[in-house]
Parts: structure tokens; sequence; C-alpha cells
């Protein structure tokens, strides 16, 4: 039976495709079946005779995380969350030729000096500010794809897909970097945990053995960490993979305090004060990370089982980032034990895909409503920096609102 087999289905233009059938069609006086192969093993089969398709049983799929000689051809076609991965892991890696884009577009615009002024400029030395800038973004890339290929070796893909690189991943990435692990960020976290710490060991005193406490949107783990090293079990959860290949690095591939050096600030050329404070060095970890904090990456909403349950969850900056607070709410109320301890502290910046932007007077109502406790003496309102370089001339204030509630005892 004659038999037209293609397995580039989603190559061929339909027209063409259907011309191609009706010609074979033409010359064949037999039944004509047409075989065609998708993506996935999936195979259908159109018999012109019995007017049938059949679908077959679709391959075993191999797992690309642990078979990466096999990935796909596009990263479009990975499974989450080795999608998520294989783009971080590509920002990381393309660091390096982004940020000379960056400073060429620098260059560009400087060579466009006046003649006349020329003089004048070459006395304040601005040119040499490209060298200088070159040198420190090459550290920083040296960094970003030490950390890119430790998290290849550590999710086994080794060959990377291509992708759209997140501009701001690695940027985020080292401001977080520096706001959690480094003496630069010491004045923020003290602003931001020390509240925190103080509710902990208001509400258990010293004796911390055996009690479990959950930190989602943990970031880059400092908070985890200050709370671990009390004596707590501390889980971390974290969605955004630029931050936990960061803190992955950062746990493993670090042998000493102050191992790592960067320069978070070296395409920020604005809004300075001297012209030195661009190439402001960052030396982290200021303390090594415990490694008794246990990470779970992954969506806060869907990771843990109906059976997980902590005695105390603190939610820092983070009750306002995802599209339904109700959503948020409800997962912390039924994760704390009967009785068990909430601390929020954050600014309510809503983003534009949540589904309510609610004022923080809405979101206590909605917190009773839902179950909690909320200690209204235990209010305050922090102002706090976050991510600030310092001497810059451009500063975002946040007046973060802080509180502690519990999950009700009653049902």
């Amino acid at each position: 039976m004659p038999r037209i087999t293609t397995s580039t289905l989603l190559l061929i233009p339909t027209a063409a495709l259907c011309i191609s059938v009706l010609w074979a069609a033409s010359k064949f006086r037999g039944p004509l079946t047409l075989s065609i192969t998708i993506p996935h093993g999936v195979e259908i089969h159109l018999d012109t005779k019995q007017s049938i398709i059949q679908v077959a049983a679709p391959k075993t799929p191999v797992n690309p995380l642990t078979h990466p000689s096999q990935q796909p051809a596009a990263a479009a076609h990975l499974p989450e969350p080795a999608r998520s991965i294989n783009q971080a892991l590509n920002s990381f890696s393309a660091y390096e030729s982004r940020v000379q884009k960056t400073l060429a577009r620098k260059r560009a615009r400087f060579s466009q000096v006046a003649a006349l002024h020329r003089t004048l400029v070459d006395s304040l030395g601005y040119a040499a500010h490209f060298t200088r800038s070159e040198a420190a973004a090459s550290t920083n890339s040296q960094f970003a794809a030490a950390l890119s290929d430790h998290g290849r070796a550590l999710y086994g893909m080794h060959r990377a897909l291509p992708s759209a690189n997140d501009v701001e991943l690695v940027d985020l990435a080292f401001a977080h970097l520096t706001r959690d692990w480094s003496d630069d960020g010491a004045a923020e976290r003290v602003q931001i945990f020390t509240p925190i710490m103080k509710a902990l060991k208001l509400e258990f005193g010293e004796n911390t053995a055996g009690l479990r406490v959950l930190n989602p949107g943990s970031g880059l783990g400092r908070l985890a960490h200050e709370i671990s090293q009390q004596g707590y079990i501390v889980d971390a959860c974290e969605l955004d993979y630029g931050s936990i290949l960061a803190y992955h690095y950062l746990v493993n591939a670090t042998k000493s305090t102050y191992d790592h050096t960067l320069y978070p600030y070296v395409s920020n050329w604005v809004h300075q004060l001297n012209p030195e404070a661009r190439y402001r060095p960052v030396h982290i970890p200021d303390v090594l990370p415990d490694p008794r904090v246990r990470l779970v990456e992954g969506d806060f909403l869907t990771e843990f089982p109906e059976s997980a349950s902590y005695d105390a969850i603190v939610t820092l900056f983070f009750i306002d980032i995802g599209q339904d607070i109700v959503d948020f709410l409800r997962n912390i109320h039924r994760l704390l034990k009967p009785g068990g301890l909430w601390i929020n502290l954050g600014p309510f910046k809503w983003g534009s895909f949540a589904h309510m932007q609610l004022s923080a007077e809405e979101v206590l109502t909605l917190a009773g409503m839902i179950g909690f406790d909320v200690d209204h003496d235990s209010r305050q309102s922090i102002e706090t920096l976050y991510a600030h370089q310092p001497e810059s001339l451009l500063k975002f204030t946040y007046v973060t609102q802080f509180w502690t509630a519990k999950k009700a005892l009653r049902s």
C-alpha cells in the first residue's frame, strides 16, 4: 500500500501539505495512508479508504533535566520548571554581552561630544570611566558565568537552549545578594529583620527546639538564615529561579566569608554623588549561609501538602506579589497549626496583574474573615529603603506595615 510519511508537519504550510497529498492520491489507485509524526512521539494516521484517524499512544517522555543530551531543540518545548531554569541560566550566561552593549552605548554617546568641547572633557578624565567599568564588569561576568555553570551542573542542564533572556533577572540577583549578604545591606536588614525576630522571641521565648517556621518568598534567604540561627527548623520557599540559582551558588560554592566580589553599580551612572560610587565593590557573603535551611523551589500555593504544618509563618515583602491575596491568606492559614503565629512586613506594592489592590486595612479585615486573630497592638509603620546604593542621590522609601496574627483556635 503506498504510504506518505512526514515528521515535519508543523514546519510545512498547510496549503503545500494539501497539494502534496492530492498529488500523491492522483498517482496511486489503491488506498492512501498519510502518516504524520508530531512532537513528543504522537502519531496521527489518516486512511483515505477507511476514513479513520488513529492516534498512537505517546512515547515515554524523556526528562530533560536527567537526560541533558536529549533536551528539546527549543526552550519552548521544555516543561516547567525546566523552562524557567533554562531562561535564568541563559540570562546569567548572557550578562557579559549585555553589560558590554550597555557600556558600548554609553561610549557611542560620549563620542558625539562636540569637538570644541573635547579639551574640557578630556581634562575631566571621563574616558577613563569606560576602562574602569569594563574591568569591573569583567569581574561580574566571571561571577555570573560561574553561577550559571554551577546551576547547569546542579540541574543537569548542560546544553543551553535558546530563550529570551530576562534583562532584569541578573541585576535583581546582584541587588538582592548585596542587600542580603553584604555589609552594604546591613542597615536595611536591621530595619526589617529586628521587629520580626522580636515577635518570634516574644511568642516562643528561648526554647525554639523543634519549632517549625516557614518563610515563603524567601528571595536570597538571609531572613531564613537568621531565623534558623535561633534554633528553629526553617523551610524557605522561592519561585524565582534567578534568586534560587544565586542562593544555591552561595550555599554550595562558597568556602569562606567575603569569598566573592561584585560591582553591582557598575552600569548605573545616574544619580551619583561622586564618580567612584559606581565602582564600589561589594564582598559577599558577610556570613556563611546556614545549611540547615531547607529550600522549597516552586509556588507557595502548590508545593506544600495537606499534611504540612508550621508553628509560625513569616512573610516579608511577599503577600502583595501574587494574583489573588485571598489564595495567599488562605494558604498561610491552612499551613499554620491552630494558634500558630503569622508575622507580616511589607509595603502592599501590588502588581498590575493582581486581582485586587487592597489597602492595609482591607487586608487585615480579610484576614479576620479567613480566621486570623489579628493583634492590632502589634501594628507598626516601618520606613525602610530597598536595595539602596550607598551615596546614591535617589532613594525609594517604603512605609512598610508590620503586624502579627494567630490562627484562631476555634474551627
